[in-house]
């Protein structure tokens, strides 16, 4: 290379996630998920056989949005910290849903 030339024209920002080379919100959020796997575990939640307030509660859990002493406690209210069922860990939606001795009981027994 020899010989560079550069441009007089003003320097132009150009958002490669759109035809235009314009930034959208829209754009940005879809921008934000290229390449990622998607995961549409909810659609199995909703097309299962199990009463429509057992669904709902699945996907309440599935998006985390059960009031767990840790959601209690990112919202600043007043919560017991520890699982009342088992008074052994934190209570999370992980806990109460899979971890706890007496969760874990009832789930082998609703299934056996």
């Amino acid at each position: 290379m020899q010989r560079t030339e550069l441009s007089t024209a003003p320097n132009k920002l150009i958002w490669r996630w759109t035809t235009s080379g314009n930034y959208s919100a829209q754009s940005c959020y879809t921008a934000t998920f290229h390449g990622a796997t998607a995961c549409h575990s909810w659609k199995l939640i909703w097309k299962c056989w199990a009463p429509p307030r057992v669904k709902f509660f699945h996907w309440l859990a599935n998006q985390d949005r059960c009031w767990t002493a840790e959601r209690l406690a990112r919202h600043g209210l007043q919560h017991h910290p520890r699982c009342l069922l088992c008074d052994q860990q934190p209570k999370t939606v992980r806990h109460i849903m899979l971890e706890c001795p007496l969760a874990r009981q009832t789930w082998h027994e609703t299934l056996a």
